[in-house]
């Protein structure tokens, strides 16, 4: 005779009771199956409780048979009839909206964790988070690795399973990245840790997620420089030669983004949030203050800095644009989204954008400016101390933190050595001149 034991859901992993109802019984308890869920992954825990169900669903029948079901039996029945029945127990949800009632983060920052609980619970569901295992990550993280790096409206509204379950086995497009998967094990181990931290687990809890970030061999850069070849599609297109201004460029913003950062190596939002008096000029050099105030927002503190302005942006004629402005944004048409970000719809145009004009190796997006500076830089034999200083990169030096740091004449000297030898740019520079 083949033992009862609990059942184990293919998918989530979830362990359940079920047990047939009596063909005699099925008329008075108006069910055929009893079936709940023992809310747990942990075998041995699904055993001790699918033995208490077994006893009550005993219980439960004896008194069906007697003819003498109770109000206890009915809570029984009541017990043991839903699967979706909300179980005691302390959730990964729960624990992450107590986490973040005691750190000072962004909304974006939460809006983002919070996608990655919602696709955990969306494949495991409400287990207790003591129950996560190393299984369990191992299994999440590879279901990530089949995970499309751009889902369209109709996968968004699905399971990771049912993303995986749609695009099936074959699919050859790009997937997440290996930073990207590494977020969603961070975030489940910050919470985990914290929990744990704070008495939510038992003393010999040890953390699942430790040791399970990917990093895999042989694959490319998320963010790689432009090719000459690619610069030069970018300043040849309509921009540039007709004068045209996208309406998703936000006017000007089209025009001089690319070029600051082509020439700056400046973060997207740092160069979008520029006021007009950010640029300013000592002595002979003109250049950008890039600042924290007025609300400005910065990755760092090393993001403060003073950054020459080359000589080839100078030629293009930004002090006669930033003098036609009336307001004190150098790009007025920028529009802040939910975030307070001035620049993240602008990005998402320039990606198209570039598709567009024939640049589509994905790994290419505006970050990339921001790579070849630095490659620019080390071309021209700049130290990289100094390469750092105008590109805002955090020194792991103790030394380097003291001071106030190189002069701007010492940068002015570095930044006017940059080059790319792209005829586009050189045209480009002519025609102003």
């Amino acid at each position: 005779m083949r033992v009862a034991t609990p059942y184990r859901h293919p998918i989530s992993g979830i362990y359940y009771f079920r047990r047939a109802v009596p063909e005699a019984l099925q008329s008075k308890l108006n069910k055929t199956i009893v079936k709940v869920t023992l809310g747990t992954r942990n075998p041995n825990k699904a055993t001790q409780l699918f033995a208490a169900r077994q006893i009550e669903c005993e219980e439960l029948f004896n008194a069906a048979r007697s003819g003498c079901i109770t109000s206890h039996h009915k809570s029984l029945l009541k017990t043991t009839h839903s699967a979706n029945q909300p179980q005691k127990v302390v959730t990964l949800q729960y624990l992450f909206e107590r986490f973040n009632q005691e750190r000072e983060i962004s909304k974006k920052t939460i809006d983002e964790a919070q996608k990655v609980i919602s696709r955990f619970d969306g494949v495991y569901g409400n287990i207790s988070a003591e129950d996560i295992n190393g299984t369990i990550v191992r299994e999440f993280k590879e279901l990530l690795i089949k995970i499309p790096s751009i889902l369209s409206n109709e996968l968004r509204s699905l399971t990771l399973i049912q993303i995986a379950q749609e695009i099936g086995d074959n699919y050859s497009g790009r997937t997440l990245s290996d930073s990207a998967i590494n977020k969603h094990l961070s975030v489940i181990s910050s919470v985990l840790e914290w929990s744990s931290n704070n008495s939510y687990f038992s003393d010999n809890w040890h953390n699942p997620v430790r040791g399970k970030s990917i990093k895999r061999k042989g694959l490319k850069q998320d963010r790689m420089p432009f090719t000459d070849g690619e610069l030069h599609k970018v300043f040849t297109n309509d921009i540039y030669i007709e004068q045209s201004r996208p309406k998703g460029g936000c006017g000007e913003a089209s025009y001089w983004i690319p070029i600051i950062g082509l020439y700056t190596g400046m973060r997207l939002e740092e160069i979008g949030q520029l006021l007009v008096t950010d640029i300013k000029q000592e002595g002979n050099i003109w250049y950008f203050d890039v600042n924290d105030f007025d609300s400005k927002q910065l990755k760092n503190k090393s993001s403060i800095r003073k950054i020459p302005i080359h000589q080839a942006v100078l030629d293009l004629g930004l002090i006669d644009y930033i003098d036609s402005l009336e307001g004190m944004q150098l790009f007025p048409l920028l529009k802040k989204d939910k975030y307070g970000k001035l620049t993240q719809n602008w990005s998402k145009w320039f990606g198209r954008h570039l598709r567009s004009i024939g640049v589509t190796d994905s790994s290419k997006v505006f970050h990339s400016y921001r790579h070849g500076m630095k490659d620019a830089l080390r071309n021209a034999g700049v130290d990289e101390a100094i390469s750092d200083a105008i590109t805002g990169h955090a020194s792991t030096s103790v030394g380097r933190s003291y001071g106030l740091g190189y002069n701007l004449d010492i940068l002015n000297q570095a930044i006017q050595k940059v080059h790319y030898d792209v005829k586009a740019l050189r045209d480009l520079s002519s025609e102003k001149l």
